[in-house]
């Protein structure tokens, strides 16, 4: 009897092993596939909101972890300088998560003019409810962060947006605060990271 579950125990643990070794390999072979898809579906989001740019210059990290640390909440991930096709710098683009979001992380990427305006924003990454806080991915929804100054931004519920708000998505407030955060903190790190550079 305790040689036939000796046995069993035995097999169903080179199984495992067996198993996880696989899985092992499997990662290693396309982690780096996967984070060059990752990386270029990130820059045509920065493309799509900063639809002016011909060239991206990357912000050296520390930079951003520094204005993170200055600055609590939501979290800059990654950004570019952004230029227009005669060479002249044209704003920011910046990739901002959100931790505030009802379903947890929201990530987006977020275009700046130099004059502080919105460009554009693009949800890239969310597990918000379907049918409700789920479409802040709607690109109609989206395009009215476009050429919004400065901030920080708000929001209204009644759909009668003023000059620094945008209408909440309905039965989504947790989702719109998440988005107006990340937002508002792309707004500082651009409006601050302009006015150094003139």
């Amino acid at each position: 009897m305790n040689r036939t579950i000796f046995k069993h125990t035995l097999a169903l643990v080179l199984i495992a092993l067996v198993a996880a070794l696989g899985l092992a390999v499997i990662y290693q072979l396309t982690k780096d596939t996967i984070a060059k898809a990752e990386a270029d579906e990130r820059m045509q989001s920065f493309r799509e909101v900063c639809p002016d740019a011909d060239r991206f210059d990357p912000i050296p990290g520390e930079e951003l972890t520094a204005f993170n640390q200055a600055h609590p909440g939501a979290e800059i991930l990654e950004g570019y300088r952004t230029f227009d096709r005669e060479g002249n710098e044209s704003g920011v683009v910046l990739s901002v998560v959100s931790h505030e979001g009802y379903g947890g992380d929201i990530v987006l990427s977020v275009g700046i003019n130099k004059d502080g305006t919105v460009s554009g924003v693009m949800v890239t990454s969310m597990s918000e409810t379907s049918g409700l806080g789920a479409n802040c991915q709607d690109k109609d929804w989206a395009a009215q962060f476009k050429g919004k100054k400065e901030g920080p931004l708000g929001y209204v519920k009644n759909g009668n947006p003023g000059p620094g708000e945008i209408d909440a998505i309905t039965g989504a407030t947790l989702t719109t605060k998440a988005v107006l955060e990340a937002v508002n903190q792309g707004l500082a790190y651009a409006l601050q990271a302009l006015e150094a550079r003139g």
